[in-house]
This record gives C-alpha cells, structure tokens and sequence, in this order.
C-alpha cells in the first residue's frame, strides 16, 4: 500500500555547454500522468563516452524496455523489491538480444547508466559503471548523513554483455532524505558548486535551480546532467479545497451520471481489446449459448422428420375417395413422402446436427482446458512469489525465512508437474533458481589453498591432541611419541621437546604469561617455558572431577570440562598451582553429556558432539542455538572463540568442513576442500587470516574468509 504522507520531488538539472558532441548524456522519466502520481516512477541516468550510433540505440533498448516494462509490472501487487527485479529481467534480456544483433562491439568502460525506481517510501536502483552521486539521508537530530549510494552497488570487473545489470538494492528513503545523481564531470566540481549545502538548506527545485545557473555562469566546455529526488511529506491544508465549491455542484448537477458513463465506456473497450487474451472462456460462454439456441431449433426440425421415417417414409393414409382419386390422376406419388428435396433437407439437418454437437462437445472441452490453464499458471505464479520472496530475504539476510520460502516453493513446484514441453521448461527454470538460492544459503567455500604444517608420518590419525596458535609458533603434542611439537610458522621449521614420563594424553593447550599450559585427560598440568623449552609439571588440585574432555585459561582461572561428572569445574591460580575448586554450572536440570569441547569469551560456550551449543553466564544456561545448515551439523568435534572475536569455528569432521558462524548463530561459510579428511581440533588468528587445524595426524593452515 502507497504511504499516503509521503511522495518524491523531482527536479533536472540540465547543461549543454560542450564544443564537441563527445558523450551521450541523459535523464529519462517514466511515470503515471496525473496529479497526484500513482504507480512507480522510474528513472534512467545516461552518460556514455562515445557518439557511436550503436551506442544511442543501446540507449533506445534500454528505455523502450523500461517503459513497456513499468507498464506491466507496476500494477502487480508484490513487495517493490521483487518488482524491480522482474525490470531489470527484462532489461538484461533486452541487452543481451542487442547485443548479440549488433555488428559493433559495446566497449562497456564507456557505459555508465543507472536505472532507479521510487514507489512507497522505497528506493530500488540497479547500473553499470560509475556516476557522481550524493544520499543524503536525515537524521532525528535534523542533520544529514551522506552516503555514496550508487557507489555501494556491487559490480564486476568487468561488465558481462548477457547481464550488464549485475545486481540490485532496494531500501526505505524516508521523509527528509535527498538523492542527487549525475554525470561524472559534476564530481570534481562538487564542492565548488556547493552541492550537499545546497541540498540541505533549499528546496529541491530551488537547489537545483541555482546549481545549474552556477553551471551556466561558470561556461565549463562540457554537458552535464543531474537529478535531485527528494522524499518529502505530504501535508494537508486548505489550499488544497476547490476554489469555487458552487461551480463544481453545478457542473455535478448538470452531469450526475457523466462519470458512470465515462466508467462503463472504458470497461467496454477494455473488454474489447483484452477479452480475446484475459477471458477465453467468457467468449467460449458466449459461442456455446449460439450453439445452443441453434441445436435447439435444428432439433425440432430432426424430430418432425425421424416421426415421418418412422412410419416408413410415407405420408398418413388419406380416406377422402374424392382426394384419393384426384392424386392418382395427378401422379402425386401417393403415400410417398421423401422426394428428392426432402432428402437434401434431412442431410443438411443431420449434418447440422452433428456440427452442434461437435461444437457443444468442443466448448466443453474447452472450457476445460481453459480452467485447466488458468489453475496451472496461478499455482506457478504463487510457486513464483514464494522464490521471489526468498531472494528478498536473502538480500535483506532473513535466512530462516527465505529457507521456508524455498521450500514451499519446491512443495508447490512438485504438486504441478506436466508433461507439456513448455510447463517443464518453466519449472526446470524454477528448480534451478530454487537450487541456486539454496547454494547461496549453504555459503559454501572450496579452499585449494592448504598448506600443510607439520605430519607425523609414524603416528595414527588422532594421536595429535591440543594446539595452541601464537604470534610465530604453532603448539601441538604427538601422544603417540609423547612429545611437544613446535612449528614456526613462517618457515615450518619443526622441534620436538619430549614430555615428563607417565605425562598421561594432552586434550588442550593454553598460553600462558611465560609458558604454554597442557591439560591431560588424567587432571595433569605441564607448564612449557617459552624462553627455556623446558617442561614441568604445575600443581593441578582434584577432588570432584571425574574426568577432564577439554581445559581453558581465562582470567587467570583454569576451566575444565568434565561431561561424565556433568559439570563445569573452575580452579584459581594460587602461588603457581591451581586449586580452590568450584561448581561453574548452577542449574541441577542442565546435561553436558557428549559435550566434546569448551570456550570462553566472558560467556562459557559448550559444544555437543551431535553439533548443539550450549552457552552460560555466570553460571547460567543462556537461550541459545546455531542457525540451521545445509548439511545439518550432527557429528562436531571442536570448537574455538576469544574474547576479541566475532565468530565461532567448529570443525566436523562427519561432512569434511569448517564452519564458521557469527556470535549471533548465523552461519557465516562453510569451508570444505578435497584435502580435509579427518579434522579433530582447531584455532585461529584472525589477525592474519589464518586458521589451523589438527587433520588426521598432520597440521594445516586454512585461510580464513
């Protein structure tokens, strides 16, 4: 529904002071004649460095194009943003027919043009190239914010001829915001002209006034062309009554039905023109009454003639001596009733006969069909607006609904299939849109750019346990050998530091102030000094804990995860031993069992091998779950976040990927690659894009997207 308090201003600015007839510059209009405006108006932005006579018809498409189109669509009763979509359809449709007919090649580094749409309180624009341009959006405060708004639409490098117009945006504009858009050449005169000062303290028209009298005075050798959109709010007063209420009584008066009879005349031609397209089967209604009324005639006709066959062709019995004897000597043919013209009476009825019947069996059919039809497009176009609704949501990052969309769509998509070529080209170009919007929900990215760290080629996959990520050095410990490993990552050099004997298996590494901590799954520490590499045991006090599956240090306190004790345990530094240990989870109806991994960023995050993520504050179960993916994530086996980030990592090693999602639960990429095989354990350095990981019995480095 149009917003009945607010409309656009818009006003041109226009110079022509070029010597040369170099480019071709343009603002194009569409919209509604009529006070008030009714429908979208739609404008196209034109500046093209070339007076190439392919490049002015390229110009003619495009606008022909977007006319026809805004006729079509601007009716349609559907969201702005897929309206403009099925525009700009039609135009890279358009284009791409162009230019594959055109013997002269489009150098499109020339091409900048800009088709924007305003309806609704909405802004919709999509283009190719660059133009100077100005958002200035209105702040409660009553100060204005710019914004380069064209400029933030993403583009190729290079433009594709089969689709110029490579992607939209729609938003709101709200009352107060001004658009000022216009050829290139105005931007390095920006600030002369005093653009944004102007705009913000004038009317619209009278902005655009004086900055093309500037234009004029200043006599630069050049063409330039504006427009200024203003979104401004309607109010109402009294200067918008008639003048003269009695002048207008009396022509009602003299006419009381001349706007019925306008209405009734339009509706006829309407019919007239759109009732052989829009209803078929009102004109078939009309042929089959015709049809109908003649049969019935042609009919009482049939059945006087089947009584005289009955009786064996001949007339009734005539008793009259008198007659009887006149006909014989007339040779009247006496109880003969089919002469010659009586039978070409009856094949004429017959095949009248069978003609109505004909056509009465036709209607019906077609009738049929005609329903048959009609059903069939409306259920595709609903199976249409649920996809069109999805890419909606997808622009606008609605995830949960655009998935819901999808697959109703599909649900819909399923229940018409046809053998009829032209219906299965339609929903075979419907299940592929569908499918594509289901890639873009999975965000998958295929790494090739795996490097690998460090293997041990002796060990068995599993037998690396705990990494920690520094500034230069990788940390992991080799189980199976019983040693520390260090990589430099810069150059991948390897050490090997053994560990105490009777270590027990390392789950975790933490950086400390002056070492790196290792947790074992017995309840050891083991302290690696980073200036010494020397290892040795730190006092780790136990008396509840039942088991330790995962350990982080986090504000001087150790963490430790134990799932078959169901509990979160939290141990204080003390004079270098950790002790003082305490209950982290308060809650008795809280389960932590299969959690396999635990981090901390001032909440404490636990995650379930079955992929559930669990969060607590203070203690406290806090209302929380990842975003639904595509695979579903069923088999995690670690998880990392600091404080400083914004993202979580899991790795899942089920369905060979990464995942990486936002604090808020959204899923952010899936990271898969032909050379992950058995990922265990993970962390990250955001600072340098980079993300390592424990596969089988190797360490690798991911980039990080």
């Amino acid at each position: 529904m149009a917003d009945e308090t607010q409309q656009f201003r818009i006003a041109e600015i226009e110079v022509a002071k070029s010597l040369s007839d170099e480019t071709i510059v343009g603002i194009f209009r569409f919209e509604n004649p009529g006070r008030p405006r009714l429908g979208p108006t739609l404008l196209v932005i034109a500046d093209i460095h070339s007076t190439l006579y392919a490049y002015e018809r390229l110009l003619d498409v495009i606008n022909s194009t977007a006319e026809q189109t805004r006729h079509l669509v601007s009716q349609v009763d559907q969201d702005p943003l897929g309206r403009f979509e099925k525009l700009v359809q039609r135009l890279n449709e358009s284009v791409a027919a162009f230019v594959r007919d055109e013997t002269t090649p489009i150098q499109w580094s020339r091409v900048n043009i800009f088709v924007l749409e305003m309806s609704e309180g909405h802004l919709c624009f999509t283009g190719t190239g660059r133009l100077m341009n100005t958002f200035l959006q209105k702040q409660p405060s009553g100060e204005f914010r710019p914004f380069d708004l064209l400029g933030s639409l993403e583009q190729p490098e290079q433009t594709a001829p089969e689709k110029p117009f490579s992607s939209i945006i729609c938003g709101d504009i709200g009352v107060g915001d001004i658009l000022i858009a216009g050829t290139s050449n105005l931007e390095r005169l920006r600030n002369e002209l005093r653009i944004n000062e102007r705009l913000t303290s004038l009317p619209p028209v009278t902005a655009a006034m004086e900055i093309r009298q500037d234009l004029e005075k200043r006599g630069v050798p050049d063409d330039f062309v504006a427009v200024v959109v203003a979104s401004c709010e309607i109010k109402s007063t009294s200067s918008q009554l008639p003048l003269n209420l009695e002048t207008e009584e009396e022509e009602a008066a003299d006419a009381p039905t001349a706007s019925i009879e306008k209405l009734r005349e339009a509706e006829a031609e309407a019919n007239q023109h759109l009732s052989p397209v829009v209803s078929p089967v009102n004109r078939l209604q009309d042929t089959g009454e015709q049809l109908k009324s003649a049969a019935a005639k042609i009919g009482g006709s049939l059945m006087g003639m089947m009584k005289k066959v009955r009786i064996g062709g001949r007339k009734e019995q005539i008793n009259d001596p008198v007659a009887l004897a006149s006909l014989r000597s007339m040779n009247a043919g006496y109880r003969a009733g089919l002469s010659k013209k009586h039978k070409t009476i009856g094949i004429i009825a017959l095949i009248l006969v069978i003609a109505s019947v004909s056509g009465l069996i036709w209607w019906n059919h077609s009738k049929k069909v005609a329903a048959e039809i009609a059903a069939w497009n409306t259920t595709f176009d609903s199976a249409m607006d649920n996809r069109n609704r999805a890419e909606s949501d997808l622009v606008y990052g609605n995830e949960l609904r655009a998935r819901s969309e999808i697959e109703q769509a599909e649900k819909i998509a399923n229940g018409i299939q046809s053998p009829l070529a032209d219906r299965q080209a339609k929903l075979q170009k419907l299940a592929q849109d569908l499918k594509d919007l289901r890639e873009r929900l999975k965000k998958v990215v295929k790494v090739e750019a795996v490097t690998e760290l460090y293997s041990a080629a002796n060990s068995a996959s599993g037998s690396l346990g705990g990494i920690l990520l520094t500034k230069d050095y990788v940390y992991t410990v080799d189980n199976a050998s019983g040693e520390i490993i260090r990589v430099t990552v810069a150059t991948r050099e390897t050490k090997r530091i053994p560990l105490p004997a009777g270590a027990g298996t390392v789950v975790a590494a933490d950086e400390g102030k002056d070492s790196i901590l290792f947790s074992t799954s017995e309840g050891k520490l083991l302290a690696l000094s980073k200036t010494t590499d020397l290892v040795k045991p730190m006092p780790w006090s136990h008396v509840k804990s039942s088991s330790t599956q995962d350990a982080v240090l986090y504000g001087g306190k150790i963490y430790s995860l134990d799932p078959a004790g169901n509990q979160i345990w939290r141990y204080t530094n003390s004079g270098g031993s950790f002790g003082g240990e305490g209950e982290y989870i308060k809650a008795a109806d809280v389960s932590i069992s299969g959690a396999v991994a635990m981090a901390i960023d001032s909440n404490v995050y636990v995650l379930k091998n079955d992929g559930t993520l669990l969060q607590f504050l203070s203690g406290a179960q806090v209302s929380f779950s990842l975003s639904n993916i595509d695979p579903p994530l069923r088999a995690a086996s670690s998880l990392w976040t600091i404080s400083d980030s914004n993202i979580f990592v899991i790795t899942d090693p089920a369905e060979k990927r990464i995942l990486v999602y936002e604090k808020n639960g959204s899923l952010k990429a899936q990271l898969t690659s032909t050379q992950f095989h058995d990922l265990r354990d993970v962390t990250v350095d955001e600072a340098s894009k980079r993300i390592v990981a424990v596969d089988g019995n190797r360490l690798i480095s991911v980039p990080l997207p």
